[in-house]
């Protein structure tokens, strides 16, 4: 049986992050990380995707390609200006002013010189949106757009793009229009633009707002859905987007008990939540305040009574002094682990509950195994960063999930187990997704 197909994991996970993303309450490098397009090596952030994105909407293409005969006729205000010459009339000559200076000097003519202005509201609009496409168009994708990618199929006309480039760069008057200063086009220039006759300059007021909408993360869930479904990918495959469609289905469920505070800068929680003086921190593939780590020390005095228990525990003691004796740093576990997702549960700053993911896009008898022994492990070695103890020592309630594209169990299987001290639940894509929309109904 194959497994759950990566569009319908997408239609799941965009509303989620729109509705996040929209808030400022998810850490953008949780974004940033795990989102990239096919044939760029690297994303510097989450603004370079959004631009490239926003350059390539069906909007963005249709206008370049009407560019070229648009530019044509751009607006501009006459402006008169006095102008000093010898020799020469420039102008209407303006007598009042000349014949008093011709008395010192017979050559001189003032004259009336009439210039052309074209930093006007409409033009700056214009120019500011073009500097946004070409900047794009000749850094970001130069490279991939040579490239056979479907994603960068509406852009594959590269008459069209050279086009674009070379008005921006040698159209003398896109050129005698000045580069936008730092904070852009204003809202009067924008609204001057939006209201004029030409069509140029309404659809460049109108794609310059979806720009700066788009940039400040105003997007609707149907534009995130676009974004994640047509042109982004999620590095090597299509599990990354499973870790996604799992971490934002339990964010769900999470924001209708808590309620969700904005993600400070920096942070290492990917979201929190808030009640009273609790807080619910959520890391992704981080270990958080938490460290899962067996130090080879703690076994070197420690024999055991069972035989191949004791068989192995020698077995790792006598590798590691083995090993001093051929490497100069030589790590002190035996064990270290990271979870896929970590869920703490402070009340004043105290661990009160841990609640450890785990996640495998899969539907494998052996995976489920190994994702089940994993917990396991995790479980029992966790340890605050400056705990002494195992957490399934303390008095913190410690449990776990574990998510799967398919449980390969047998049907009547209980997919809750519980004992010695904590509770691990299991899900398939199937399951979750009846919770997440009971809980969303």
């Amino acid at each position: 049986m194959s497994k759950t197909p990566g569009k319908e994991l997408v239609d799941k996970v965009a509303p989620e992050m729109a509705a996040y993303l929209r808030k400022g309450c998810i850490n953008p490098d949780l974004i940033e990380d795990n989102l990239s397009y096919v044939g760029i090596d690297r994303i510097q952030d989450l603004e370079s995707i959004l631009k490239i994105h926003f350059v390539l909407t069906d909007e963005v293409v249709d206008y370049i390609k009407a560019l070229p005969e648009r530019v044509r006729r751009i607006k501009t205000e006459s402006k008169k200006q006095m102008v000093e010459s010898k020799g020469e009339i420039r102008g209407s000559i303006d007598w009042s002013r000349t014949l008093p200076r011709r008395q010192i000097d017979g050559s001189v003519f003032i004259c009336h010189n009439p210039t052309r202005n074209y930093d006007v509201p409409e033009n700056i609009v214009l120019k500011e949106l073009l500097s946004v496409i070409y900047e794009v168009l000749e850094y970001d994708l130069k490279k991939p757009i040579q490239e056979d990618y479907n994603w960068l199929k509406k852009l594959r006309d590269e008459e069209r793009i050279n086009q674009l480039k070379n008005i921006f760069n040698r159209n003398v008057h896109i050129n005698r229009i000045s580069q936008p200063v730092e904070y852009g086009a204003t809202d009067r220039d924008i609204s001057v633009a939006e209201n004029s006759r030409k069509e140029l300059y309404v659809d460049s007021a109108s794609l310059l707002l979806k720009y700066r909408r788009m940039i400040e993360l105003d997007l609707d869930e149907e534009e995130i859905k676009k974004l994640l479904d047509e042109t982004l990918i999620l590095p090597g495959e299509v599990h990354k987007l499973f870790e996604f469609y799992a971490i934002f289905s339990y964010l769900k469920i999470l924001g209708r008990e808590y309620e969700v505070r904005p993600i400070r800068a920096g942070a290492s929680p990917i979201a929190e939540f808030v009640e009273d003086d609790l807080v619910v921190a959520v890391y992704h593939d981080n270990t958080g305040n938490m460290r899962f780590y067996g130090d080879i020390e703690e076994l070197k005095d420690e024999e055991c009574t069972i035989e191949h228990l004791e068989q192995y525990r020698r077995s790792v003691v006598e590798h590691a002094d083995i090993i001093k004796g051929f490497l100069d740093e030589v790590k002190g576990s035996f064990y270290s682990g990271r979870p896929d997702m970590l869920i703490e549960y402070r009340r004043d700053g105290v661990l009160e509950r841990l609640v450890i993911g785990e996640f495998k896009y899969s539907r494998g008898k052996q995976t489920f195994s190994k994702g089940l022994k994993e917990l396991s492990e995790y479980i029992h070695f966790a340890k605050e960063v400056r705990g002494e103890r195992h957490l399934i020592d303390e008095e913190v309630d410690v449990s776990a999930v574990f998510i799967i594209d398919k449980v390969p169990a047998k049907a009547d299987a209980d997919l809750v187990y519980e004992g010695n001290g904590y509770r691990v639940e299991i899900y398939d894509t199937e399951k979750l997704m009846d919770l997440y929309d009971d809980r969303t109904a």
